[in-house]
C-alpha cells in the first residue's frame, strides 16, 4: 500500500545515519510509536484506452489524507491504524463530488528474516470503507472491504558513497464486490543526499486479476505510477516530505498527476 510503505520509509528516513539507511520493511521497536500523516493531491483529465492510448476525459480531482499510526508490540511485530479522509470531485457530465471518510486500515508487519543489510517482513491490512454506494459515481471503487496481503523485502547499502535502501513490496489486494482483485508491486529506493535529506524514487504498479462485475468494473485495467521527491529531517523526531506522482502508463484507467505531502513524528 502506497502510503503505508510512505509512512514506514519515513521513520526510515529519520532513523538513517551516515553509515545506514532503512528500508520499508522495518518494523518498529517494542513500545515505538510514530504517527505520520499524508496527503496526496491528484487530478486527470485523460485516460488510457484498452489499447495504452490517451484521451481527453471528464475531469478527475481527488485529495486523500490519511493519518497512519504505528505501533511496536514486539521488536518483530508493529500493529497499525490509518484513517482517511476522501475528497473526489467529477466534471462534465456528472458534476458530483464526495467528502467524507475513506479507508480505514487495521493490521500489523512482523518480521520475518533479519540479516547484515537485510530485511524481510510480511504485513496483513483490513480495508473498511467509509462512504455508501448512495452517495454516488463519486465514490466508485471506494465502497467495498479490502484485505492487502503483503510480502516485504529492505536491502541497506552504499550508493556512490551514500548510504541508502531498496524496498521491494509484492501483493495481493482482495476486493470485496464489484472490483476485481488486483496484484500490486512497488519499489522504493531512497538515498541520504546530505545529512538532514533523503531523497526518494518510488514506482506503484497495479493489475487488475481481469475484469470485475459490470457496469463499472466489466474490463481488466493496470496502471503505473511514478513518485519522486525528498525528505527533509526538521529534528531526530520530526521530518517532513514532498513528492510529485505522476501516472506514466496504464491500460483503462486514469492519467493522474499530482502532489504527495507528508508529515512524520516519532517517539
Amino acid at each position: 500500500m502506497r502510503a503505508l510503505a510512505g509512512a514506514a520509509l519515513a521513520a526510515c528516513g529519520l532513523a538513517a545515519s551516515v553509515q545506514r539507511a532503512c528500508a520499508g520493511a522495518w518494523t518498529l521497536k517494542e513500545s515505538g510509536v510514530q504517527a505520520y500523516l499524508q496527503s496526496t493531491m491528484t487530478r486527470a483529465d485523460h485516460a488510457f484506452d484498452g489499447s495504452s492510448n490517451l484521451y481527453a476525459a471528464q475531469t478527475y480531482d481527488k485529495v486523500s489524507t490519511q493519518l497512519f499510526m504505528e505501533v511496536g508490540a514486539t521488536d518483530t511485530l508493529t500493529l497499525i491504524v490509518a484513517p482517511e479522509l476522501l475528497s473526489i470531485s467529477l466534471g462534465s457530465p456528472a458534476d458530483t463530488s464526495y467528502l467524507g471518510p475513506g479507508y480505514t486500515d487495521l493490521g500489523g508487519r512482523v518480521k520475518i528474516a533479519e540479516g547484515d543489510g537485510f530485511v524481510a517482513s510480511l504485513q496483513a491490512v483490513a480495508r473498511f470503507p467509509g462512504a455508501k454506494p448512495s452517495e454516488g459515481p463519486a465514490v466508485i471503487g471506494y465502497v467495498n472491504g479490502e484485505l492487502d496481503l503483503r510480502a516485504l523485502a529492505g536491502f541497506n547499502f552504499v550508493l556512490w558513497g551514500l548510504p541508502s535502501f531498496f524496498d521491494l513490496e509484492l501483493a495481493q489486494r482482495l476486493r470485496f464486490g464489484a472490483p476485481p482483485n488486483e496484484w500490486r508491486l512497488d519499489a522504493t529506493l531512497g538515498v541520504r543526499i546530505a545529512p538532514r535529506w533523503l531523497a526518494l524514487a518510488q514506482s506503484f504498479n497495479v493489475m487488475s486479476e481481469g475484469a470485475g462485475e459490470a457496469p463499472y468494473f466489466n474490463a481488466s485495467y493496470e496502471y503505473y505510477k511514478l513518485q519522486m521527491g525528498v525528505m527533509y529531517d526538521v529534528s531526530e523526531s520530526f521530518a517532513v516530505q514532498a513528492s510529485l506522482v505522476t501516472t506514466y502508463f496504464a491500460r483503462n484507467a486514469l492519467q493522474e498527476n499530482g502532489l504527495v505531502l507528508a508529515a512524520l513524528y516519532r517517539y
